[in-house]
């Protein structure tokens, strides 16, 4: 198996295994149960609330813990605008730790290990094209959160341009995740059940996801625009001799006279 077939296998297991975890934390009983419990104290006292949802969801965002109820709670508890901002605040906040956090508590002999990788390697060398362009894909590319927070921080990219680039993937991911939770965080929580919102309205769970399946839609491309093989390192053919062309314009098997 060769060294990109093995890169696609470990990014398809980590993947898998993420939403596995994912799946496990969004669905134990104790933390969903708690989770519901801060949604009801929100609920009764907005003001603090929106200070507990800007301490815990900062908090996940650093820590990389996939667990959205907080925010899915807050969505469904607050008007749709003030949602809006109490999201964005509070994901910009935690990619901004996560960016220091990258830079100067990871060692110089880790990251550039890290940046080594050959998926890395091209990643970090398309983004320097333009860093707020690729790094605003890679921002929208389905990647758990951390990976998009600390793998954006770690490669070569100021902090202006980096923090440009969330804001820029939130105007998409943060409306999504706050009409989701607008329409469905009751769902999501466990005080009403799916059935019964279909019995209810039966467009509502469809116009509740129908944001996130756009970005589903969308996603496949911007990774293959991220992770396709770099056009700059293919060999040129030249037509008219025959001979392959080296990136830096030289044919193959010519010296440097």
């Amino acid at each position: 198996m060769g060294r990109c077939s093995k890169d696609k296998l470990m990014g398809f297991l980590g993947f898998a295994g993420f939403m596995a975890v994912s799946y496990f934390i969004g669905n134990n009983p104790q933390l969903k149960a708690r989770a519901a419990s801060t949604v009801l104290f929100m609920r009764e006292n907005p003001w603090l609330g929106v200070v507990i949802h800007a301490t815990l969801s900062t908090a996940i965002t650093v820590s990389g813990i996939p667990f959205s109820l907080v925010d899915l709670g807050a969505a469904w508890v607050y008007p749709f605008p003030a949602a809006l901002g109490m999201l964005l605040f509070s994901k910009t906040l935690g990619s901004t730790l996560c960016f220091f956090v990258a830079k100067r508590a990871l060692p110089e002999s880790r990251k550039a290990s890290i940046l080594s990788h050959p998926t890395v390697a091209r990643v970090n060398k398309i983004l320097a094209r333009s860093p707020i362009y690729y790094g605003t894909l890679f921002r929208l590319a389905l990647l758990p959160a951390f990976v998009k927070n600390y793998g954006l921080a770690l490669l070569d990219i100021e902090f202006k341009k980096y923090i440009t680039c969330c804001l820029l993937g939130s105007c998409f991911g943060v409306p999504c995740q706050a009409y989701l939770g607008n329409q469905l965080g009751d769902i999501y929580l466990g005080f009403r059940s799916a059935e019964e919102a279909a019995q209810a309205d039966p467009m509502l769970l469809l116009g509740g996801m129908a944001p996130a399946l756009a970005m589903l839609v969308l996603m496949p491309n911007i990774a293959r625009i991220l992770l396709g093989k770099d056009e700059d390192d293919k060999p040129v053919e030249n037509s008219k001799n025959g001979k392959t062309a080296e990136p830096d314009g030289k044919t193959a098997g010519q010296s440097g006279k």
